[in-house]
């Protein structure tokens, strides 16, 4: 009964934490909330450099980031920069 129970706890918990994982790929953030600037960051950091964004197939264009809404441009910044 225990070990039944320990296994149902951990189960819901995977569903729980992969429910708001996809809440945050479905829901992205407004540039506003992450704070986007189309310039630079600290130290030259800028999305091309970035593991959340995706540049657009068209160098010419925007491309887009996993975590905010809306185009994004290679050489803007926002607080969820993360080195690739």
């Amino acid at each position: 009964m225990l070990k039944r129970r320990r296994v149902t706890l951990a189960l819901g918990g995977f569903v729980w934490l992969a429910s708001g994982k996809l809440a945050a790929a479905n829901n992205p953030a407004s540039r506003q909330d992450a704070q986007y600037q189309n310039e630079p960051g600290p130290g030259g950091t800028d999305c091309a450099t970035c593991q959340f964004y995706l540049p657009a197939l068209d160098p010419a264009l925007p491309g887009h980031c996993r975590l905010i809404s809306g185009p994004v441009g290679p050489h803007g910044y926002c607080d969820f920069y993360a080195p690739r």
